[in-house]
């Protein structure tokens, strides 16, 4: 059984690196998806989120990368950004939010928590491909996509979620404020 297979008892344990949206927003975006799903299974309100950077899943909670990932955390530094998604796409497996464009900002600070991850020691998927999202729900069906609506929303904190894969269940271990960098300091 490989680090991406479910490990025993049915479940495993995963990290990552998100963006979550604020309630009222969650909310908004759920009221989208309901009306777009068909019966398929979707993301609950509170589960909603843009992964950044992931981990590999491991079967026993690992106390270290834990605390290399809170120093990580502890160390980023950036300001305020907005995402907007308004392209609708149907994958073969999922349905989810996606943006037009890519912002040069948020594409640099996501490189920016991978490289910090690894200062740490923190060892993260390498498979991992950053493509800006928001999954909305799981279905099998055919690929298309389309214009939507936007849904935009400003983040304000990053997050470290604890996904306890096979149970879905998160928790989320400690989120930073989006403030940028102090006077005089690098900013990541």
């Amino acid at each position: 059984m490989n680090q991406h297979s479910m490990m025993r008892g049915g479940h495993s344990h995963r990290f990552f690196f998100a963006f979550k949206p604020d309630p009222v927003t969650a909310r908004r975006t759920d009221i989208f998806a309901e009306g777009i799903a068909g019966g398929a299974r979707r993301i609950r309100p509170e589960h909603l989120h843009m992964t950044l950077a992931i981990t590999h899943d491991y079967p026993d909670y690992p106390h270290a990368l834990v605390e290399r990932l809170l120093a990580a955390g502890d160390s980023i530094r950036a300001d305020p950004l907005t995402v907007t998604f308004d392209r609708l796409v149907e994958g073969y497996r999922s349905v989810s939010l996606r943006p037009s464009h890519r912002d040069p900002a948020l594409m640099a600070l996501q490189r920016d928590i991978v490289a910090t991850a690894a200062t740490h020691g923190a060892l993260l998927r390498e498979d991992y491909s950053f493509d800006p999202h928001q999954t909305l729900c799981y279905r099998d069906g055919p690929v298309h996509q389309r214009r939507c609506p936007p849904i935009a929303w400003a983040v304000t904190e990053l997050a470290l979620v604890h996904s306890i894969y096979g149970r879905t269940q998160h928790a989320t271990l400690r989120s930073w404020a989006l403030m940028g960098a102090p006077q005089g300091a690098f900013a990541f």
